[in-house]
Order: structure tokens, then sequence, then C-alpha cells
């Protein structure tokens, strides 16, 4: 049995696809062999730019689909005491900051449509060394997100394994 999609249909998943993997490996695999910092992922310390700030703790990452429950999502990890800070994302903002990241690249910008970008909370842990834990307790809270990722073997691989910025302040922000 041979399953049909629709040609716009399949245009949408492949550039949901594309944006995603993109967005999350194709930056760290560009900045760990290219030997530089790709724009909008990773400062040469380990911070990572996440809207006016610049991040330089572990964090676990929850793609979703739409800006309103990306702003529930935020607005049930209010208070959470595993949670010391939560950043929001819209879906314009995520294109926007995909099509920065990619200027330089025409075929990639080609494939990737707005209503394909995710809207994300970047969650902030208060117990930097349970991000693991957390991301499976956050996947299993919202069922419905995308993915949930943790991003500590990322930041890992721009740093090395264990290292600690020791000029990340305890708030784990720096302002740019």
């Amino acid at each position: 049995m041979r399953l049909s999609f629709g040609r716009p249909r399949y245009r949408l998943a492949t550039a949901a696809v594309v944006l995603a993997v993109a967005a999350v490996l194709g930056g760290s695999g560009w900045w760990l062999f290219s030997g530089r910092t790709v724009a909008g992922y990773a400062l040469p310390d380990g911070a990572i730019p996440i809207g006016d700030r610049d991040v330089c703790a572990n964090t676990v990452t929850i793609m979703l689909g739409t800006d309103a429950e990306m702003m529930a999502v935020a607005r049930a990890l209010r208070g959470d005491p595993r949670v010391m800070r939560a950043y929001t994302e819209t879906k314009q903002d995520a294109y926007a900051r995909f099509r920065k990241t990619y200027a330089n690249q025409p075929e990639l910008l080609e494939l990737a449509e707005p209503d394909s970008a995710s809207a994300m909370v970047t969650v902030v842990p208060k117990d930097q060394t349970a991000t693991e834990g957390i991301a499976e307790q956050l996947r299993v809270q919202f069922p419905d997100a995308r993915k949930v990722s943790d991003d500590t073997e990322f930041r890992s691989r721009i740093t090395g394994p264990g290292y600690r910025d020791p000029t990340c302040p305890p708030s784990r922000e720096r302002s740019p």
C-alpha cells in the first residue's frame, strides 16, 4: 500500500524538518568544524544569545507549533521550582533568526517557510546538573510539544565536556 501526500503538505513537512535540523544541528556543526561562531548560536565562551541576553548556562528547549502554545507553556513554567528562567521566542522571531543565520545559503532559505518555524521556550534549570532529567519531565508535562531537548551536549561541544564558565554570573546570563 502506497501513501500519497499532496505536494503542499510534503513541502511544508520537508521545510519543518529542514528548519528543525538546521537550527539545532546545522549551526553547531558549522561552529564545531569550521572553528568559528555561527551568528545566533554560540559565543566563543559557550554563551548562547537568547533574546537580549547571552545565556551561559545549560538549557532545555521546548519547541512548539504555535505562539499560543508557547505562551501557555511559559505561563505553566512561571513559579516552577525547577526553573531559574524561561525565555520565549515566537515563530516569527525564530524564522527571522533562521534567515539571518543562513543568509549566505539561499538554497536552504528557499526551502524554509515562515510557518515551519517553531515557537520556543528555553528553560534555564536551577539545578544545572539535572538538565537531562528535567527535559524528560518536561516531555511528559508537555506531550504536545514538537520537541523537548536537553542542550547540555550542544553546549559541551562548544566549550568542552564539563566546562563551567567561571565568568558566568549567578543569574546565568550576561547583558550583551
